[in-house]
């Protein structure tokens, strides 16, 4: 029969040390929306090259990867929901650039995740954990 771990003495220790001081839930979900976006290397292909020009129809996108139109779209619709990129409909064709901040915004979504403090307020490159904080898992 298993024994809860608690009554085997494995108890987790209690978090007191670790206080997080993250963004609001709405501005999470902005940084996930943002990291998601980069999160395929597709998508950071098509970033990377709308960052080197004014703009792009989809075709042509779709010519320069070795994707399905309905794929491409799919990978554009995903960056235009983040905000990293914008979409102009122009008769039958649909011109995607970069957005002007979007730069800014993944250089903010970063520093954000690398600025927030936890365990005590301090930054995890002085974090100091005393010995038996952290148990193995095999335990």
């Amino acid at each position: 029969m298993d024994t809860p771990r608690a009554a085997r003495g494995h108890e987790r220790p209690a978090p007191a040390a670790f206080s997080p001081v993250v963004p609001p839930a709405v501005e999470i979900e902005r940084l996930a929306q943002v990291f998601k976006a980069l999160s395929h290397p597709v998508r950071v292909e098509i970033v990377s090259a709308l960052s080197a020009c004014a703009g792009a129809c989809c075709g042509d996108i779709v010519r320069n990867l070795p994707l399905a139109q309905s794929t491409v779209s799919q990978h554009l619709a995903v960056l235009r929901a983040s905000g990293l990129v914008e979409m102009r409909g122009e008769g039958r064709c649909c011109h995607y650039r970069l957005a002007a901040d979007a730069r800014a915004l993944v250089e903010t979504a970063i520093g954000q995740v690398f600025a927030a403090r936890g365990c005590g307020g301090q930054t995890p490159n002085t974090l100091q954990v005393p010995s038996g904080a952290c148990r193995k898992d095999t335990e």
